[in-house]
């Protein structure tokens, strides 16, 4: 005796809910929590829209902004070994607060991720210097030391100011 086996886990849900904004039924596993109550996918989308008021304009100087402001401090970077620790995260700030300032205080997503991207730029002109001489070290270990560490901060730098411009830009607050 064969048993038939149900190959579809999950059962086709019926629309059991209604979208409190437009009123098309929609099912629990589609069906987006707001605090007024259940909405549909395209609603929250909508709303959503309303937020992203950048101009295509603002994208570019916010890249532009965080591209210089991440190259100006990773330049400073370099002397500072240690300290970079707590000097990253408030570039990062400052970046965020530079960008928010030139564009009016308009956000969208593509903005956060232009800060983001000039952020990273910003610290790969110090960063290729450093991995270059690294590639061709005279084989010694004093001068592989000498080379790696200014290299490790380089890097830690360009994680901190880029992940600290990218959340405060998201609305996360430190």
């Amino acid at each position: 005796m064969t048993e038939t086996q149900n190959t579809n886990p999950i059962p086709d849900e019926t629309p059991v809910l209604r979208c409190n904004r437009c009123n098309e039924p929609i099912t629990p596993a589609t069906a987006v929590s707001t605090p007024t109550g259940y909405r549909c996918r395209n609603c929250v989308k909508a709303q959503q829209k309303v937020f992203d008021t950048t101009r295509f304009f603002d994208l570019v100087l916010g890249f532009l902004i965080a591209g210089i402001l991440a190259y100006a401090g990773g330049w400073l970077v370099s002397r500072l070994g240690f300290f970079t620790l707590l000097v990253a995260p408030s570039v990062g700030m400052l970046i965020y607060r530079a960008v928010r300032l030139a564009v009016n205080k308009r956000r969208s997503e593509a903005l956060n991720r232009a800060v983001l991207a000039g952020a990273i730029i910003g610290c790969i002109p110090m960063l290729v210097p450093q991995i270059i001489s690294l590639l061709f070290f005279s084989g010694e270990a004093f001068s592989f030391l000498s080379n790696i560490l200014p290299l490790i901060w380089r890097v830690v730098y360009t994680v901190l100011v880029a992940s600290t411009a990218y959340a405060q830009s998201k609305g996360l607050r430190l």
